[in-house]
């Protein structure tokens, strides 16, 4: 069975829950926007969980999607499939990625309509028209950082549920020490020269852009006070820090694909 079979399979599969999420992001914008409009419109601030939740995406789609495998009794099925693991893991978490996507896109679009839609019912609309001016040359830079932080979370969740699967009793417990672990030596990793000088390489956003878009000042003439917004440390954004993140995410995925292949059970 070819990849991409697996990959349209698992897009089929998932699609109602998908769907269900899609559907609830349009529910929940269609009150956020009757609360701002009937109310205040300072409830825009409400639509900030609806980003930060999709840290958490991948985690629960993989999570989901694996434990479906044992809980409909398809296991030995999926497991018999003439495909390596790598291929049965990297198809479910592409599908994943795909959705992931999709509703965080649908939900970047969602807070810009209601920003723009409550920036004009402000008493003072400078700091509403400021947010809207970050939002707009800015949003790709948390789009893309969420994206990345929720497909790290939904690589240890394959992780978790391989050792789970593959060691009796203690390889849930297994799963999650060496996941916390490996995070804290990861951290140590990145503080260290030599994960600068593997990282710190094709620039995407520098430091001192992020300060001048940040350096505001309110009206002088009407006595509002100055906000001089600076930023202390170097935040200079880099595609090897992407691209680094991106091939660990690999080396766990391969990890998890030898567990499949070679210790988890049906």
């Amino acid at each position: 069975m070819s990849w991409m079979t697996l990959y349209f399979k698992e897009l089929r599969l998932t699609r109602t829950k998908f769907l269900l999420n899609i559907i609830f992001l349009i529910m929940v914008a269609a009150l956020f926007y009757f609360l701002i409009v009937r109310y205040s419109p300072f409830f825009v601030t409400l639509t900030i969980p609806l980003i930060i939740v999709h840290l958490f995406y991948m985690f629960f789609a993989m999570f989901d999607s694996l434990r479906q495998e044992w809980k409909q009794k398809t296991t030995v099925f999926w497991l018999n499939i003439p495909s390596s693991g790598w291929h049965l893991l990297t198809a479910k978490f592409v599908a994943a990625m795909t959705q992931l996507f999709a509703s965080l896109l649908a939900t970047f679009m969602i807070v810009y309509f209601l920003l723009k839609r409550s920036s004009g019912m402000f008493a003072d609309t400078q700091i509403p028209e400021f947010l809207i001016e970050q939002y707009e040359s800015y949003w790709w830079i948390l789009f893309i950082g969420i994206f990345m932080a929720s497909i790290q979370s939904g690589v240890v969740a394959t992780f978790i549920y391989m050792m789970g699967k593959s060691i009796r009793k203690i390889g849930w417990l297994l799963g999650i020490g060496i996941s916390i672990l490996g995070s804290w030596f990861w951290f140590k990793f990145s503080e260290t020269a030599i994960y600068k000088g593997l990282t710190e390489w094709g620039v995407i956003l520098h430091e001192k852009e992020l300060i001048d878009s940040f350096n505001f000042h309110f009206d002088a003439n009407i006595g509002e006070p100055n906000f001089d917004m600076g930023v202390a440390n170097e935040v200079n954004l880099y595609i090897g820090t992407q691209i680094v993140d991106l091939l660990m995410v690999v080396v766990v995925l391969l990890i998890c694909a030898w567990l499949l292949d070679h210790k988890v059970e049906a």
